[in-house]
């Protein structure tokens, strides 16, 4: 008799009692996933060549949207109202007047010899730098205002400027209106219509003897040359930033000694042109006979200067270089003359001579003198 069972048929699969252990893997028969009903076979993952679609087209995307927020700031950017008004500051920084007067649309006169690269190029005191404070866009205008350092000081300037249009059907399109520039004023002490240099370009003065130019920021050196005539001031003309007309420069001109003789030699002519004048009463002078009778004739009349006068040319005032009478001169008159009494001799004086009037130029005579008598005639002489 043995302590194993009779093996039943039916029961060979049935593992015996020796081989029942806690820490023994399960046969696979007992262990086997029993497949999914309806289920016909292995599931099939998806294929790298979609994936790698998928993520391609995300990150084209991506970058597509990137690419663009950036295409509008820079594009916002570039068609910002402010864009015309940095690009003409910069180019008056650098001196490119040219590119600086397309930008604001100003039209260049033939009297505009100021706004030149070349002149530009010798002025002082230019705008160093500019910033921007604030831009207020609307649909159809905007203004931008700044400061601007020249010459140390901080000046405001504003500028207005319009929409002309749109790129792109969506970038607005900004022009700058053209601002007024400032201007420098000379006004010269001596003879109308000179010439002067400013910056070293020429500039006529009109018949006041005055001049006004259109001018970018900045300081202008004013010279005139008098040759040996008179000698000028030099003066320099400040133009401190936009639309500001700039305080007038006077050139004080003082007379050479070559000037100051050709004064005395022309008033001295005009006193002999009035002693030669066969006349009681010589037009233009300041000295006459009277006491005449009306029924008499009168011939041979005749002056004599006894004394000449003695003259000092001033300063320039409205007419010319002031000349006054220092001492007086004195003159005699004398005269034949018929009439009911018969004939006779009549004399008059010494008679004062005096000299007063202007000095009004300089040609090749000599000095110009202008009295300052009524109906007054004027004398060269050198």
């Amino acid at each position: 008799m043995t302590d194993r069972a009779d093996r039943t048929p039916g029961w060979e699969s049935v593992p015996d009692d020796e081989s029942l252990h806690g820490d023994r893997a399960l046969p696979p028969a007992m262990t086997a996933v029993q497949p999914t009903p309806g289920a016909t076979g292995r599931r099939r993952g998806m294929r790298r060549g979609a994936v790698v679609g998928i993520v391609a087209g995300a990150a084209a995307l991506v970058l597509l949207v990137v690419a663009g927020g950036i295409g509008w700031s820079v594009g916002s950017d570039a068609h910002s109202a402010e864009r015309p008004v940095q690009s003409f500051l910069d180019d008056v920084e650098h001196g490119h007047l040219s590119a600086a007067l397309r930008t604001a649309g100003i039209d260049r006169e033939k009297s505009d010899v100021l706004l030149t690269d070349a002149v530009y190029a010798r002025a002082g005191d230019k705008i160093t730098a500019h910033r921007i404070t604030s831009v207020d866009q609307q649909s159809d205008h905007a203004t931008v205002r700044t400061v601007l350092t020249q010459a140390g000081r901080i000046i405001p300037a504003t500028f207005e400027l319009e929409r002309t249009g749109t790129d792109w059907g969506v970038f607005p399109v900004w022009s700058l209106r053209a601002p007024v520039l400032g201007s420098v004023q000379v006004a010269v002490q001596g003879p109308p219509r000179s010439t002067v240099q400013v910056a070293g370009a020429d500039v006529r003065t009109d018949s006041s003897g005055t001049a006004s130019l259109r001018a970018f920021p900045g300081s202008y050196g004013v010279h005139l040359d008098g040759g040996k005539w008179f000698t000028a001031t030099d003066s320099t003309a400040p133009v401190p930033g936009f639309g500001a007309t700039g305080t007038p420069v006077v050139v004080a001109t003082t007379l050479t000694e070559a000037g100051s003789t050709a004064a005395s030699a022309a008033v001295d002519a005009w006193v002999d042109a009035c002693v030669a004048a066969p006349t009681a009463a010589p037009d233009g002078c300041s000295f006459y006979a009277y006491g005449e009778d009306p029924d008499n004739t009168y011939t041979d009349q005749k002056w004599t200067l006894e004394s000449r006068p003695s003259v000092a040319v001033g300063g320039w005032a409205s007419k010319g270089w002031a000349v006054s009478t220092r001492s007086a001169g004195s003159a005699t008159f004398r005269a034949q003359f018929t009439g009911p009494e018969g004939r006779g001799t009549a004399t008059a004086g010494p008679i004062t001579v005096r000299a007063s009037g202007w000095i009004t130029g300089f040609g090749d005579d000599g000095a110009t003198f202008v009295s300052a008598v009524g109906n007054a005639q004027s004398e060269s002489g050198s």
